[in-house]
């Protein structure tokens, strides 16, 4: 009897299935009939989080894959003959093309996966170089990358594009989904200084997932954002977020007046803090911040201040974050 080839799939961080673990296992499957296995260790992105070093046994395998997202978190995982990639691990590790051309078995994920998703990018890289950003490293140019039914196997899909409205081709793409009626959402965010008359009016017929998700991660942006909004005439209220990209080393009044705008227009945020912020003098209000942003029902009918006394008993606490927010307005 021939030996069935087995293969041990490590997934470090994933907030989502991960797709380069889903095609290395429909790689493996279709070419090498191989019984594959997927470990989740659901490690914190967060640098204050206790972090459990896991040593993983893989004597019995005969490939061993571990996909690691973010930075810091390729040291907790030990083992013998563990091939690494992600972004957490090397930026310059990809998939070999047959590989990456395989799509993605999502059975790995199941039961857990459960919401019938698909997840996928129709193109990769960015045209922006945001200092804050490796996207331009990692990927480099905007290239298209996939088709829409390349991606869609669910009844739903979020796109994990990072410029998606920089791609040439990104209106007739639009129009597809709004024919197909695809329900899906654009979740890492489309580029508000890329809306015009003609795609705003698309992607309002979209049969869309939550909220449209923008990003304002610069106080200069402000004018420009306000600008775009005004083209972005019928959304509802509370119906765009707004990723608020947020540096110890910007100006406290910076980041309070970001979400003070977006509040006023009623606009979600989602405050996206820099690792740097845990080790930041500050770093209580950025937490107690990040708390009152990334709560939308708090955020919607709660001041800061009233938040606050809701969250803490610690009576030095509320006034250390109330003070902050208060001078910086």
């Amino acid at each position: 009897m021939s030996h069935q080839i087995k293969v041990l799939l490590i997934d470090a961080d994933s907030r989502i299935p991960n797709l380069a673990l889903m095609k290395l296992s429909r790689y493996y499957k279709d070419k090498y009939w191989a019984k594959v296995k997927l470990i989740k260790l659901n490690l914190p992105y967060y640098p204050d989080r206790k972090k459990q070093v896991f040593d993983i046994d893989t004597s019995e395998y005969d490939f061993s894959f571990c996909s690691v997202v973010f930075e810091g978190n390729s040291h907790c995982v030990k083992g013998n003959n563990i091939t690494f990639g992600g972004t957490g691990f090397d930026y310059h590790v990809y998939l070999p093309k047959e590989i990456d051309d395989c799509e993605p078995d999502y059975s790995i994920y199941h039961p857990e996966f459960v919401d019938n998703t698909s997840y996928g990018f129709l193109s990769r890289g960015c045209i922006r170089k945001c200092e804050f950003c490796k996207v331009h490293v990692v990927e480099g140019k905007l290239t298209r990358y996939r088709n829409v039914d390349d991606v869609v196997r669910h009844s739903k899909v979020k796109f994990l594009d990072n410029n998606f409205l920089a791609l040439p081709e990104h209106k007739e793409i639009l129009q597809e989904l709004i024919d197909k009626n695809i329900k899906c959402q654009f979740n890492q965010g489309l580029d508000i200084r890329l809306v015009d008359s003609e795609n705003s009016l698309l992607l309002s017929k979209l049969n869309y997932l939550h909220e449209y998700i923008f990003a304002f991660d610069n106080i200069k942006y402000k004018d420009n954002v306000e600008k775009q909004l005004e083209l972005l005439y019928w959304r509802k209220a509370w119906q765009l977020k707004f990723f608020v990209y947020v540096h110890p080393k910007m100006e406290l009044f910076e980041t309070i007046s970001r979400i003070v705008w977006l509040k006023e227009r009623e606009c979600l945020p989602y405050l996206m803090r820099h690792i740097d912020c845990w080790g930041s003098e500050y770093n209580k209000f950025y937490i107690d911040l990040a708390a009152y942003c990334n709560q939308v029902f708090a955020f919607k009918k709660l001041s800061f201040d009233e938040f606050l006394k809701r969250r803490h008993v610690n009576k030095e606490r509320v006034r250390f974050s109330s003070e902050l927010w208060n001078s910086n307005i």
